[in-house]
Formats: structure tokens, sequence, C-alpha cells
């Protein structure tokens, strides 16, 4: 009885994350879920703030994430990078520099500040109304989720890996760094000849100005602005080889920014209200709760049993099967829900974990992008095209990801069979 009831709830609030009612947030829906399913569940009070402490880095890392976005965008570091792309043409010299900015920027920022970057820059540049803006505009979510697997800090879904299964720097390095870089080269390659089309499946709307154009910031918050991001791209590096938290890298490089701001005259309440948001901490951390719930009624069982059936085949069926598990999952509840049930399925399937990982690890980034809905920075990309006037169909947006979607994914399971 207990099982069907948190299967109800958990169900529930899916559904309910997906149809938003009117004026409800998402933090809301995911804040009620977890808490009646705690209230119905075998978790007790005591265990349930034991994982909420356990969860500190994760939500570090988020509210890190939050401040460098809006430190980034205050020192005109996003007006420098949408600069250059504006002095790219239209079609696929702009593609090419919209793949490889993205890739830079999610690298070290995260896939989620990448539309924010760029998104605004692809409609202030030129070429409106055509479908190679809406290419080009393709080409930046794109960017993001394939790139989201390069680093552990490139996708909060990496940092969750990384610290549920002990992930030291060098093997990630070893066993998903050549993947994710196979994966980027596969769908660069091919949304790059996709750009050569004449028809992107979508209006592009009418362009505006790039945010922050026209915006005089401090040149020295500037500079001090690069050189703090640069020694971050290092003090990451360093952290994750010597096991230091990445949550707290994260968060010192966001104050970092925060106190040049404050410093060098170029805080801006409205900018950093706009980028830090309660809600999304409460959102992460509300989940973690609900699937800890989940796990513990034991809904994942049918899951454990899959996993435990691929972990006894070959190495490449097993990265193909959990990445094929972890797309479909992705895509069908949103990556962040779906790679903290696949966390909690494979700490309960039988050692060892490593295939299984990372293969779960392509399908939570990588294979997220095959749907508007699958990855949170095409959820937040959508919403920016919106803004923008421009429309988008799932069915056009299905279309234009599915094979450089899934020809990554499967580059990607190959390079990692390789590895293992």
């Amino acid at each position: 009885m207990q099982e069907a009831l948190i299967g109800g709830i958990f169900a529930a609030t899916i559904v309910a994350l997906y149809l938003r009612p009117r004026g409800v947030r998402d933090w809301q829906v995911a804040l009620v879920g977890a808490s009646v399913a705690w209230i119905a569940g075998p978790l007790s009070f005591a265990d349930g703030i034991v994982l909420l402490r356990h969860s500190w880095n994760i939500v570090a890392f988020f509210l890190g994430l939050m401040l460098l976005a809006a430190g980034a965008e205050a020192a005109g570091l996003y007006e420098r990078v949408a600069s250059v792309l504006r002095h790219q043409r239209p079609g696929r010299r702009r593609v090419v520099a919209v793949l490889v900015l993205g890739t830079a920027v999610t690298a070290i920022l995260s896939n989620d500040a990448t539309p924010l970057v760029l998104t605004p820059a692809i409609f202030a540049a030129g070429g409106l109304g055509t479908p190679e803006t809406m290419r080009a505009a393709l080409a930046v979510t794109f960017a993001a989720d394939g790139a989201s697997l390069l680093l552990p800090i490139s996708n909060p879904v990496n940092l969750l890996f990384y610290e549920r299964f002990s992930f030291g720097f060098g093997s990630y390095a070893l066993h998903v760094l050549p993947a994710a870089a196979a994966g980027i080269a596969v769908l660069a390659v091919l949304t790059w000849i996709a750009s050569g089309k004449s028809d992107a499946g979508a209006d592009p709307g009418p362009g505006e100005p790039a945010a922050g154009e026209g915006v005089l910031v401090p040149a020295a918050f500037t500079t001090f602005a690069t050189g703090a991001v640069a020694v971050l791209a290092l003090a990451y590096i360093a952290a994750a080889m010597a096991g230091v938290p990445l949550g707290l890298v994260t968060l010192g490089g966001g104050a970092t920014l925060f106190i040049g701001a404050v410093s060098f005259g170029g805080f801006d309440q409205r900018r950093y209200r706009e980028h830090i948001s309660a809600g999304l901490l409460v959102f992460v951390a509300s989940l973690l709760l609900l699937v800890a719930v989940v796990s513990r009624v034991g809904l994942l069982s049918p899951l454990v049993q899959a996993f435990g059936h691929l972990n006894a085949a070959p190495v490449l069926l097993t990265i193909a099967g959990a990445a094929l598990i972890a797309t479909l999952l992705s895509n069908l509840v949103n990556n962040w829900p779906a790679a903290l049930l696949l966390a909690a399925t494979i700490a309960v399937t039988p050692a060892p974990h490593g295939a299984l990982v990372v293969g779960s690890l392509i399908g939570c980034t990588i294979g997220a992008n095959l749907t508007m809905v699958g990855s949170l920075s095409t959820v937040f990309w959508l919403s920016l095209l919106r803004q923008r006037g421009a429309a988008i169909s799932p069915a056009a947006y299905f279309r234009a990801s599915a094979l450089p979607t899934l020809a990554a994914v499967a580059a990607a399971c190959l390079v990692a069979a390789v590895t293992l």
C-alpha cells in the first residue's frame, strides 16, 4: 500500500512539474511532493534531515553557478562573447562560432550558462526572420547539452555522479573525457552539416539588442572578472585532483565575482535578483528528498534488476544500455530527476558500477538533448526564445535534434567502451 502511495505521489509531482498549474512554481510543486512523500514514506524525520545536510555540496554548486552567472554578466563577459558572435556572418560560419563558444562556456560555467550568454546574441546578430537565425539558435542548446559531459562542473548532473560514486579527476579524465570529446565532435559536425539546409522548422521572430549592450562596465572590473574565471578553471582541476568539494570552488568563484562587482562599481541588485533564485535551491533539495523516499520504499526494484542484467553483459552493451535508459528517462521526466533516480539505482546495484555510471552520464547529458524537456538548460533556452517572440514546436525540435543527438550518444558509448 505504501509503495503504491509513494508511486502515485512521485508520478503526480512529475506531471505537475510538466503542467505547471496556473500560478504555481516548479519549486513549490517539488516541495509539496517531497514533503508529502516524506510524511507518507518510510524515511524518518531524522533520516531526511541527514540526507538534506549531506546534499550541501550540490546546493552550494547551484548557488555558486547563479552567482557566477550574475557576476559574469555584470562584468560584461557575456557581451564580449556575444560581440564575437555578432561579427560572424549568418549561416555555417556563425554556427561554428556558436559551437566553439558554447563548448567553452559550458566547460567552465556549466551548460545552464550557455543559453544565457549566446541566445540573446543570436537575435541581435542580424539576419532577422531567417532560417539561419534559428539554425544558430538551435546550435546554442546543442552545444550546451553536447559539451555538458566534458568536465565534472560542466553539468550539475556530472557533479551528482562524481560525488556519489567518488570519481577521482584522473578517473573522470580517463574514462569520461574521451567519450565527451567524441560526442561533442559528432554532434558538432552533424549540426554544422544541417545548418546548410534552407528550413529550420521555426519562426525566429523579431530581433532585439543583446542583453547588456550599451551598458558601461568598468574596464577594471572586466579585467578582474576575466582573470577570476581563468583562475577558477584552474582551481576546478586542482580541487578535483585534491578531492576538494567542487561546490565550494564554484561558490568561491561566484563570491569572488560578487566582491568584484561591489568593489569596482558593477553591482546591480536587479541583475543579481534575476539570476539568484532561492526557489531553485529548494527545487534541487526537494527532488533529492523525493527520490530518496522513492528508493527507500522499493520502487526502483525493476530498474535495479535491469541494471543488474546490464552489468553482466559485455562492457559496450552495459554502457549503451545504461545510456539508452538514461536518455529515455531524461526525456520523459527531465535529466535532473532522471539522474537522481539512476544514481540511487546504481548505488544499490551489485558492483562494479563504472560502466553503468558512464553510460548513465552519457544519456543524462548528451542524450537529454533529444527533446525540449530533456535538459534544464534546454528548458531555459526555450524560455529565452519565447521571450524574444520565437517559436519552435516539439516535433520540429525533435527533427533537428534526433540524428545529431543519437549519433553523439553512440559515439560517446563506443569511445567509453574502449577506455573502460
